[in-house]
């Protein structure tokens, strides 16, 4: 008789323990949902970004305009067959840019030619995309990494085969859009 009673206190405690970790996996699993959507729109963006900064109506402006060579993108020209990360490539997409915007700016003749005042206004459109998706991951995958570490989360961790994720660099949203952000998830 008292071996039934230790029994079915075992399983009360092992329901307890596995109901706990399940109640604590929910929290991973849903941390991984939004960082992996935000990654994969984040891929997206960067797409139409390598796209616009490497078109070739830029250079072409460019040329024709100013009577010089684009050299400013030869880190661009072989991203794809780079096949680099995610992170990588939108710091080099990010300085193009940057170049990009810097000439833009430097000679406002460019600011007459509409193909290539549409690509710049194209390209920052897409940009706030990106710091957005940027920012949403950043906090998903910070929250993340802080309890990565902590029990039961890392045992949760290692039977996901999940790790620490590393975060964007660059320019993320203001405080006030960053609430906005918790109240929309």
């Amino acid at each position: 008789m008292t071996t039934l009673y230790i029994i079915g206190i075992l399983l009360l405690v092992i329901c307890l323990v596995l109901i706990f970790f399940v109640s604590k996996s929910e929290r991973i699993v849903n941390l991984a949902y939004k960082f992996n959507m935000c990654e994969k729109e984040i891929n997206v963006f960067l797409n139409n970004k390598e796209d616009l900064v490497r078109s070739r109506g830029l250079g072409d402006v460019y040329k024709r305009q100013l009577n010089t060579e684009f050299k400013v993108f030869e880190s661009v020209k072989n991203i794809k067959a780079s096949k680099i990360n995610n992170y990588d490539r939108d710091k080099l997409l990010s300085e193009a840019f940057l170049n990009i915007e810097k000439i833009y700016l430097d000679n406002p003749e460019l600011k007459d030619i509409k193909s290539f005042d549409g690509i710049i206004k194209d390209i920052k459109k897409n940009e706030v995309k990106l710091v957005s998706l940027r920012t949403l991951y950043n906090k998903c995958s910070s929250e993340f990494n802080s309890i990565y570490n902590k029990f039961p989360y890392s045992i949760i961790c290692k039977i996901k085969k999940m790790s620490v994720r590393t975060l964007y660099e660059g320019k993320e949203l203001g405080d006030e859009i960053d609430k906005e952000l918790n109240f929309v998830i």
